[in-house]
């Protein structure tokens, strides 16, 4: 069996089953929280079109609801440290939209790898 590398996660944004199995499990974790993410499909714009929905349901959890906000970071499982950094850039929230979906992607690559 080939190693599982994470370091770069480029070779998997390509592959339309992995494109579709992340928008399905970014659905599911914003789902939990009745935020609606949609997705078209189409594995050209995939990462712009979930990455602006993520971005507006964080953006308005940071303002609005704050508890849902780590709640959604901690089911996502993003790492303590490095959201904390994140939240000390200039622009936190796009940052952290950037840090769920490449975990989301992850994820799956290593469901992949697995099963």
């Amino acid at each position: 069996m080939e190693e599982l590398s994470l370091k770069d996660l480029s070779p998997y944004q390509k592959r339309l089953d992995i494109i579709e199995k992340t928008a399905a499990q970014v659905q599911k974790d914003f789902g939990t929280f009745n935020h609606e993410i949609s997705f078209s499909g189409n594995t050209e714009t995939a990462y712009e079109e979930l990455y602006e929905q993520v971005l507006m349901h964080m953006s308005s959890l940071w303002e609005k609801q704050q508890d849902n906000f780590w709640n959604i970071l901690y089911r996502i499982d993003l790492d303590e440290n490095q959201t904390r950094k994140a939240l000390q850039n200039d622009n936190p929230i796009e940052l952290l939209t950037d840090m769920i979906l490449q975990r989301e992607l992850k994820k799956v690559v290593i469901r992949e790898y697995y099963k």
